[in-house]
């Protein structure tokens, strides 16, 4: 009998995932990812604290709940109240013992739902990237046993989506400052200097870390079941052969994206995607993106080592 798919998409975070899980979920009917894109489920399990714990029962009971998500006119693929979930009990996904086995079973009762209409199930939590290779390795045979993985990860150019991520903090998680300096960047919107002051700090989120989260799925599902996309090439040229290919499965549109073409906070107001928009506050002139360059060079540099060349499109090299 043949495993249902298992699409997983670790982020990047800052790189379009709701975009692409958009295209997968709305515009082609490829996958559905239950009651939330991101359920944190397996972050929990990696990182078992009291505090992961109240997060995931947060997200499933609704507290959490991104209203300009659950108001999209898609919404029952975004919410938890969605058609497809409304049958599917996540009880034993917010209740201990938290182990691998309620994540399978949740997602083999997600497709049994969904099968007469997607080809695959998937989870989208981009807390997923900075999973342990320890941890995906301890997981991994039990996943492949009960599905097909597979495995989507969206690159952007490392410089503007670190200052995209810098914006979201300003907007949605001012708790994140690390000392007083931070705080008052914070209230005072400060994206700009919050952005070179972590830089200069070297402090980096795990989210900058494609070769690790890239190389670390590759070494336990296989190179051939991992795909990484190239952000700005995948909204601005016809690639949708490649991920149909990968997916075994025709793609035939691709949904928008308000970080393409990159025009930082003048970038269109896409319904649904304010995430988007929103992490803009200021913009990144290129002097200010070469001055950033040289504290994240390292990151292009590991990028060409491993595949040979930059992508083009990442202009802030140039």
């Amino acid at each position: 009998m043949a495993r249902p798919t298992l699409l997983l998409n670790p982020g990047s975070g800052w790189s379009a995932t709701s975009p692409f899980l958009y295209t997968l979920a709305l515009d082609n009917k490829y996958c559905h990812h239950a009651h939330q894109k991101e359920n944190f489920y397996l972050k929990l399990l990696s990182e078992p604290t009291q505090e992961r714990v109240e997060h995931v029962r947060n997200i499933f009971i609704g507290k959490k709940q991104n209203k300009r998500k659950r108001d999209h006119p898609f919404g029952r693929v975004l919410s938890q109240s969605n058609d497809y979930a409304k049958n599917l009990d996540f009880t034993d996904f917010i209740s201990a013992p938290y182990n691998i086995d309620t994540y399978i079973s949740y997602y083999k009762q997600h497709y049994e739902n969904v099968k007469h209409e997607y080809q695959a199930v998937c989870d989208f939590s981009n807390a997923n990237f900075s999973l342990p290779l320890s941890f995906l390795q301890e997981i991994a045979p039990k996943l492949q046993e009960h599905f097909d993985v597979k495995v989507t990860m969206q690159f952007r150019d490392p410089i503007r989506r670190y200052f995209s991520e810098i914006g979201s903090i300003i907007n949605d998680n001012p708790n994140a400052a690390t000392n007083f300096k931070e705080q008052l960047f914070i209230k005072a919107r400060r994206h700009r200097k919050l952005f070179f002051y972590r830089l200069e700090s070297k402090h980096f989120s795990d989210n900058c870390k494609y070769m690790t989260a890239y190389l670390n799925y590759s070494s336990v599902f296989g190179k051939e079941n991992v795909l990484p996309v190239i952000m700005e090439d995948f909204w601005s040229e016809d690639q949708t052969e490649m991920l149909s290919d990968f997916l075994n499965f025709k793609i035939t549109a691709v949904h928008e994206n308000a970080y393409v073409p990159d025009m930082g906070k003048d970038a269109p107001k896409y319904d649904y995607l304010e995430d988007q928009w929103s992490s803009d506050i200021e913009n990144l002139k290129p002097e200010k993106a070469k001055e950033a360059m040289k504290h994240m060079k390292h990151y292009y540099s590991d990028y060409k080592n491993y595949f040979g060349s930059i992508p083009e499109r990442w202009e802030a090299i140039s």
